[in-house]
């Protein structure tokens, strides 16, 4: 399994969706506000994450699954997210 490992190489550790932050941001949003329709989103926070995002990259996780074999158990910051919210709802329950 580790065979192609090399120290000295980079692995990404992202999912398989590169998106815009406030892709995500806004997905994680939604989710937040489906279970609590009365928490309204601070505008000055929104404001800084726009200065934030212009200097993002997106990069690939294929080297890290190629050589590696990582198999993700969330392959999208969706599934992740969704996933994060369930565990915290149950948590609570």
């Amino acid at each position: 399994m580790f065979n192609h490992f090399n120290a000295r190489k980079i692995y990404n550790v992202v999912d398989d969706d590169p998106a815009p932050r406030s892709e995500v941001f806004a997905f994680a949003q939604s989710l937040i506000e489906k279970r609590y329709p009365d928490l309204a989103a601070d505008s000055a926070e929104s404001n800084s994450q726009s200065r934030i995002i212009a200097a993002e990259k997106r990069v690939s996780n294929g080297r890290l699954k190629q050589e590696l074999g990582v198999r993700l158990a969330h392959p999208s910051y969706r599934s992740g997210l969704q996933s994060i919210l369930d565990s915290w709802l149950e948590g609570n329950q």
